[in-house]
């Protein structure tokens, strides 16, 4: 099975730390990128082409929302995950799956069926 190549949305190093250690210890085989701004999203597109994108809700100066719809044009069959502490998000503009911080864990086991999918 060829690894993930995930592109992660994510302006806090801690919170991007802690993804690629659950992903690690579900023992994925991936490749991960991590875009914090707009302008760090775009450029990472011109040179990484992901398998799936995780992108978290509440970005500074970027909307998690935005990011979703930039990667649907760019690459409309994506497979898009949508992480929020909010209990009230948004729908997103695009299609989308939606986990809760507090569903994190459930991440590992998602990306694994995007994974056998690709």
């Amino acid at each position: 099975m060829p690894a993930l190549r995930i592109l992660l949305i994510e302006d806090c190093t801690d919170d991007a730390d802690l993804l690629r250690f659950q992903l690690e210890d579900a023992g994925l085989s991936f490749e991960m990128r991590c875009a914090s701004s707009e302008r760090a999203l775009r450029d990472t597109l011109d040179t990484f082409t992901p398998t799936v994108a995780v992108s978290d809700l509440n970005l500074p100066g970027y909307s998690g929302l935005a990011a979703l719809a930039l990667l649907h044009e760019r690459l409309p069959e994506l497979p898009l995950v949508l992480l929020t502490g909010a209990d009230d998000a948004p729908a997103p503009p695009v299609p989308a799956t939606v986990l809760g911080k507090s569903e994190l864990h459930r991440l590992p086991q998602l990306l694994a069926q995007f994974q056998r999918t690709a």
